[in-house]
């Protein structure tokens, strides 16, 4: 009778942490993916840049809710001109339009 131990409440918590990562996180990860792609791909047909570079600046633009912030903008970002930051600005925007993260 005690010889093995009853693991039905593990395995459902399991179940349920597999079904959402299915249901939720996956479906989310890949809208992110796919809006990310789309900035990207617009980014670079506008501006001839590294595609880390390129991926930093999609992350700053994000984080701080649509723009550049000033200090990235004078540091690693000077050689852009402010109509390439403007048009960056909205292409991201633009891109994450109602994404939730």
């Amino acid at each position: 009778m005690y010889r093995y131990f009853d693991c039905t409440e593990a395995g459902e918590f399991l179940y349920a942490c597999i079904a959402h990562a299915i249901d939720k996180d996956l479906p989310q990860k890949i809208d992110f993916l796919r809006r990310n792609d789309e900035a990207m791909r617009r980014i670079m047909n506008m501006v001839e840049m590294r595609d880390i570079i390129a991926e930093n600046l999609v992350r700053f633009v994000r984080l701080n809710e649509g723009n550049l912030g000033s200090k990235r903008r004078e540091g690693e970002f000077e050689k852009l001109t402010d109509d390439e930051v403007t048009s960056i600005e909205a292409i991201v925007r633009e891109a994450f339009e109602g994404f939730v993260s």
